[in-house]
């Protein structure tokens, strides 16, 4: 009975073994990459399947009892600040739900948590939030001066988890996604200074090293990401992703960064070519020995390949991506708000033909909403009820000093809004439009997306409404 049940479980491991083996290879068509280069990626596109279809659901749960998620998630961030000097100013410890938080703290500016965020800072605890900061962010100035605030690892997840959705929706509405082809992305390392008290201090960014388990899906080896020179950084992920014929996708935070990084391709292409050519790291390029020689062990000689793009470079620039990489499925690219140009000029010119997603609705206060809806041209985000507590201040009571404020529950479709929010990292109440740098563009947004109905509370396009 042993040799009996011993067979069947050989029999059918090796079965699987061929399955999977024909799997990978079906999707991998033209990789000349190790099986196990492969299977790493494979495996890991399948637990990011799995992670983000849970994810997708927890937020369809969530959208469907909206005014009780969004009072848990505003009690929640209340008690764990209840007992910090600004909790105790401002009666933390009284506030039960929505309404009671209203009427003890007012509508807010970025001014008014200048000073505390500067304690914090400075090394003081139990400020403004309870817990440590792990970064002290500096927003990006699109809309004014640069400003400090504070991300704690509750940003972060709701960071990783939005994009999780987002991963779900891509690979639902572009299948060729599932493929095993590697993605260009495009990233710069910020240089990090710290704080007095020791906290990191730059931009709110994610990086590929945080997911080492992911470099495998990346065209350019670990070790580029590790360059801290924009100029450097981006002539290395130019270089092996245009050695990478079978490339999939293009990837960066915004649609700038995808733009400038064809400009600057269309100034080095002749270089790039060489270096292709001759299977080398261009000797001017000012990066560290070490890092040089990391990348050289990645790179032969390829006469042919440098051939096929001198071709096509010399054909000039318009729809130059689909040409040089003719397995390009997806540019991954937040291309709404300040990045729309951008975007639309990657569209007519540089990748005539890819399409573009723009994945999420964020700033340096944390994630505002998430696009479902990849394929639609005219970009929409659905609010996530669980990263943010929003409030809503009607257009025409704007300029009041301080004006009654409308909850997720209360709001009526083709009204304008000015967006409050309170986040996890000791922002309360505050308008977005007092927030130096966000890049949040809200009024039309709101406008064809915000809606009630009687009992039931939805936005427009909405899948999910509350029952």
């Amino acid at each position: 009975m042993l040799l009996i049940a011993t067979f069947i479980f050989g029999i059918l491991s090796l079965w699987m073994l061929v399955w999977l083996w024909r799997d990978i290879r079906n999707r991998s068509p033209g990789q000349k990459r190790p099986f196990f280069s492969l299977l790493n990626q494979y495996l890991t596109l399948r637990a990011e399947s799995v992670l983000s279809l849970l994810q997708r659901r927890r937020l369809e749960l969530s959208t469907k009892n909206i005014q009780q998620v969004q009072h848990d998630t505003l009690l929640c961030r209340i008690r764990r600040n209840r007992n910090t000097e600004y909790g105790k100013l401002y009666r933390f410890s009284e506030i039960t739900d929505r309404k009671t938080f209203c009427s003890l703290h007012p509508l807010t500016r970025y001014d008014h948590y200048k000073d505390y965020i500067w304690r914090v800072a400075k090394g003081e605890q139990n400020v403004l939030i309870s817990e440590r900061p792990s970064v002290l962010s500096m927003t990006s100035g699109i809309s004014g001066s640069s400003a400090m605030l504070l991300s704690t690892r509750t940003t972060a997840n709701d960071f990783h988890q939005g994009f999780g959705v987002c991963f779900h929706s891509m690979l639902n509405v572009y299948p060729e996604t599932r493929n095993l082809q590697r993605t260009a992305k495009f990233f710069y390392p910020p240089n990090w200074i710290n704080s007095e008290s020791g906290i990191p201090v730059g931009p709110n960014c994610l990086s590929p090293m945080t997911s080492k388990r992911k470099l495998n899906m990346y065209s350019t080896p670990a070790a580029g990401f590790e360059i801290t020179t924009e100029p450097e950084a981006l002539y290395v992920h130019l270089l092996f992703a245009l050695k990478d014929r079978t490339l999939g996708m293009l990837e960066a935070s915004f649609a700038s960064i995808v733009y400038h990084s064809f400009a600057f391709l269309q100034s080095k292409w002749e270089q790039l070519i060489k270096d292709i050519r001759l299977g080398r790291i261009n000797p001017e390029l000012k990066i560290t020995d070490d890092v040089r020689l990391k990348l050289s062990t990645q790179l032969k000689p390829d006469p042919r390949r440098a051939t096929e793009l001198a071709a096509e470079f010399g054909c000039g620039f318009d729809g130059i991506a689909h040409r040089v990489w003719p397995h390009l499925n997806l540019v991954l690219a937040v291309d709404s708000g300040s990045n729309e140009l951008y975007g639309s000029h990657l569209k007519q010119f540089y990748c005539e033909g890819v399409p573009i997603y723009s994945p999420v609705y964020a700033a340096t206060e944390g994630l505002i909403g998430v696009n479902l809806w990849p394929e639609k041209e005219q970009r929409h985000y659905l609010l996530c009820p669980q990263s943010m507590f929003f409030e809503f201040i009607p257009a025409d009571c704007c300029n009041e000093e301080q004006p009654q404020t409308l909850f997720m529950d209360e709001v009526k479709e083709s009204e304008l809004y000015e967006l409050v929010v309170t986040n996890a990292s000791g922002l309360y109440s505050a308008s977005t439009a007092g927030l130096p740098g966000s890049s949040l563009s809200l009024g039309p947004f709101y406008t064809a997306w915000l809606g009630s109905q009687q009992s039931t509370y939805q936005l427009t396009h909405w899948p999910f409404e509350q029952k």
